[in-house]
């Protein structure tokens, strides 16, 4: 990815390859972009660029709306000349409200945090065998269960320098009790077994808050577009 502040744009790609490799998607670059083929999620392409040239984000919106499951999250801070851009190339927006994060990670506990209940049990694996294709060093999940029952979840991949944290939820009859907490330190203290120096991770709303508390802070903003006749069948829903 290109555009916009050389910092901007490393992290960005950064955070991609992570990401993408914490979901075995299948990925592709080209002038300015980056894109993974999300079956388990549009079933299409989903592009990713850094505060384009309206040259860029011109093409790009001719790849996007080749197809109305595909999307365009374009990493930067103008997000009115980019949603000004999509209404006349075919897109629309659907939301603006997620955020680029990052923190230093040796501002962070290494230690697996204290669960306080014996019937809870926190269980982390490794995601891939010796041999497994990717471009991360090691890939993680976690969850903190009771019995059968998982009450948060999350991944984690390193990436170089960099941990890249993904997919952190909490069941919706356990929120506001922790967990979230308590996973992501989780996370961090395995990530914290190599010589990482960045963490990244791209958070909903729900989960700013959550990062601000342990330190993290905003890079940019991620403005998710899709072709207008998507955006009309979302709004049927």
């Amino acid at each position: 990815m290109t555009g916009g502040s050389k910092e901007l744009a490393h992290q960005a790609t950064e955070w991609f390859t992570g990401w993408s490799a914490l979901r075995s998607y299948q990925s592709r670059s080209g002038p300015g972009f980056v894109a993974a083929l999300s079956l388990d999620r549009s079933g299409d392409w989903e592009y990713f660029t850094c505060d384009p040239t309206a040259s860029v984000f011109s093409a790009l919106a001719e790849e996007v709306t080749t197809s109305t499951q595909r999307s365009l999250c374009v990493i930067g801070s103008d997000v009115h000349r980019y949603v000004k851009w999509a209404h006349q190339k075919g897109l629309g927006m659907v939301s603006t409200s997620e955020k680029l994060m990052v923190c230093a990670m040796e501002t962070q506990d290494n230690q697996d945090p204290f669960l306080g209940d014996p019937d809870l049990t926190l269980v982390v694996k490794k995601i891939g065998g010796k041999h497994s294709q990717s471009p991360c060093q090691a890939r993680f999940s976690a969850a903190i269960m009771r019995g059968q029952s998982i009450l948060a979840s999350g991944r984690v991949g390193i990436y170089g320098e960099t941990a890249v944290f993904d997919d952190l939820k909490t069941a919706a009859a356990h929120r506001r009790r922790g967990f979230g907490m308590l996973m992501m330190k989780t996370l961090t203290a395995r990530a914290l077994d190599y010589p990482v120096t960045t963490g990244l991770v791209v958070a909903t709303t729900a989960g700013q808050s959550l990062y601000y508390k342990l330190g993290w802070r905003n890079l940019s903003s991620v403005t998710v577009l899709v072709p207008k006749e998507r955006l009309a069948a979302l709004a049927r829903l």
